[in-house]
């Protein structure tokens, strides 16, 4: 499949078949206003082929960084009719792209090998409770669930979910298999 941001019908229904899947493995909609899906689900399809795109790590977390930013914004709660946390978009976001890219190795086998060493762990408060063992003073304050995640936060613990990986698993795994591995959704 050649990388293009216009897929035909098939592909264009396969990804959209895979982000849903990826929306429902996160289990985040739940958390989510009613009709939040669907709004997700089409700015994640836009998102995910800017992902395929990516030539570079750099413009990978832009991109990244891009919807989560949009999903603070856009996204309210169900229960407390306030926005969505820059955590939880990211956790969204992370699975699903887990999902699409490492799981289904969209957009293509090579360059989901390329764009799987990119993706972040999806963080939960498992995680966040392991990691703050190992690394106490590496944040200030850490947070105890992702609805207290900002971006801030996000990108030190990505930090160093990075750092726990290249200490005890000397470099091996990624923060996808990282996150299969210590992580539970």
């Amino acid at each position: 499949m050649k990388i293009q941001l216009e897929l035909n019908e098939p592909q264009e229904t396969r990804l959209h078949n895979i982000i849903d899947m990826g929306l429902g493995f996160s289990a985040m909609i739940r958390l989510f206003d009613k009709g939040t899906k669907r709004k997700l689900r089409k700015s994640m399809i836009t998102t995910a082929k800017k992902v395929f795109m990516a030539k570079s790590e750099k413009e990978f977390k832009t991109v990244h960084s891009e919807f989560c930013q949009w999903g603070t914004k856009e996204i309210v709660l169900a229960r407390k009719s306030h926005p969505a946390s820059y955590g939880q978009i990211a956790k969204t976001l992370d699975v699903v792209l887990k999902v699409a890219v490492y799981y289904c190795h969209l957009p293509e086998c090579e360059k989901s090998e390329q764009l799987s060493r990119w993706l972040n762990a999806a963080v939960d408060r498992r995680m966040m409770a392991m990691l703050k063992k190992h690394y106490r003073k590496a944040i200030e304050s850490w947070p105890s669930a992702i609805e207290q995640i900002d971006s801030g936060s996000y990108i030190k613990i990505q930090e160093i979910v990075r750092k726990f990986i290249n200490e005890r698993h000397s470099g091996s795994i990624t923060p996808v298999q990282f996150d299969d591995i210590y992580g539970k959704h």
